[in-house]
């Protein structure tokens, strides 16, 4: 499978230009990513189109809410879920806002899963990074903080939707921290208070992975933020999969350690030697381009289906001639090589016929087409594929 294609000619505008301005995104990836934190310096007004406390009311009122989907938090620590969980596990609404009420904050956690707009955020952040975008949002009482001292595994935008939070910036652990490496407040040294600065309504914070803070909230009301975190893949990760790829061709790899690794200090030199050996058969092996197209695979794939309109659209039906579109910052990879080609979608391979797979890449390389636009030995099959498309969310109506 390929790397990554994407609705570049229909995608909408990217949110990161308003989450740095003025920076532009050369400065800020050459100045300021994994490397020092970047406030902006005037609110952003599509912060506040984002999420509401309202929002967050409906959500815990009227929404389906599994145990998964909220967390709380107090004074620099996570809450027992007995606090606010019956004893079947199911979320006690009553003892959330009895908790909010007495100073704990409220987390909800991947809530773009469950609203379309943070959704549609994350999907068009997710081109500028080439990583998965999650969000978690915090809503905390007037004069209260969830967290302590810490830092965090992922670079995080934080959003101050509504309240105000002061910041404390505490120094850059050595080396940015792996997924999982996460702070340990009794064994890691935040290093000393740097900075402090009060993060108001609008206004956006980028704090890169490895940096401790804190943030308490200011004045008499609640503060409601959204942390979005950038979910980066290393380049260890990536010589991994290179490793696991390449070792596919090397039959050597195949065979078990040899009993004497652990048990026969005289056979050290010669398990060395045979290290040595599938080290460079390694470097002989390795692809780039494989290890590449197995990454922009697995990326594809773990983007979530986008499917809004779909079903009016099919309900309605899909005349010839009518104009469908890429949907904006969808992901998708085409693979016109092999006994059958395919278009992969958030999880999905859907085949295509061998007449049919070139002419779909280069209507979708445009952003724009019509079961009309094509020349194809089965009309229907045609019709099938399309109509599809537009079920699995890569087309949509203009």
């Amino acid at each position: 499978m390929g790397k990554p294609s994407g609705a570049d000619g229909g995608a909408s505008a990217s949110p990161l230009a308003d989450l740095i301005a003025p920076l532009s995104a050369e400065e800020f990836f050459e100045n300021y990513y994994e490397k020092a934190f970047y406030r902006t310096p005037e609110p952003v007004a599509a912060v506040r189109d984002l999420l509401s406390i309202d929002r967050i009311d409906e959500i815990i009122s009227d929404s389906e809410l599994p145990p998964s989907s909220l967390t709380m938090a107090k004074s620099g620590s996570g809450l027992s879920p007995d606090e606010y969980l019956h004893p079947n596990g199911v979320i006690d609404r009553g003892a959330v806002l009895d908790n909010f009420r007495d100073g704990a904050t409220i987390v909800l956690p991947q809530l773009h899963f469950a609203d379309g707009k943070l959704y549609s955020f994350c999907l068009a952040l997710e081109r500028e990074f080439g990583a998965r975008i999650q969000t978690n949002i915090y809503l905390t009482p007037s004069n209260a903080h969830g967290f302590g001292v810490h830092y965090d595994d992922h670079d995080v935008f934080v959003l101050q939707v509504s309240g105000r939070k002061k910041w404390e910036i505490y120094g850059q652990r050595e080396g940015l921290p792996y997924r999982g490496e996460n702070f340990r407040k009794d064994h890691d040294d935040p290093g000393e208070l740097r900075e402090t600065f009060v993060l108001g309504p609008g206004e956006c914070l980028y704090v890169p992975r490895g940096l401790a803070h804190r943030a308490l909230t200011e004045g008499d009301e609640a503060s409601l933020h959204i942390t979005v975190g950038i979910l980066v893949q290393s380049w260890a990760e990536f010589m991994l999969e290179a490793v696991a790829e390449a070792s596919l061709r090397i039959p050597e790899m195949r065979h078990s350690l040899p009993r004497s690794l652990y048990f026969d200090p005289s056979k050290r030199e010669e398990n060395e030697a045979i290290f040595r050996k599938l080290m460079e058969a390694v470097q002989n092996k390795a692809s780039f381009d494989a290890t590449l197209s197995a990454f922009g695979s697995n990326f594809v794939i773990a983007q979530g289906p986008r499917v809004r309109g779909a079903l009016n659209a099919l309900i309605d039906g899909i005349g010839d001639d009518e104009r469908l579109k890429l949907r904006d910052n969808i992901l998708y990879a085409l693979e016109l090589e092999g006994e059958e080609p395919q278009l992969t979608i958030a999880g999905s391979a859907i085949p295509l016929a061998s007449d049919l797979a070139p002419q779909l890449r280069d209507r979708l390389a445009t952003g724009d087409l019509a079961i009309s636009d094509f020349t194809v030995d089965d009309a229907e099959d045609l019709r099938d594929t399309v109509e599809t498309l537009v079920a699995y969310g890569l087309l949509q109506r203009s």
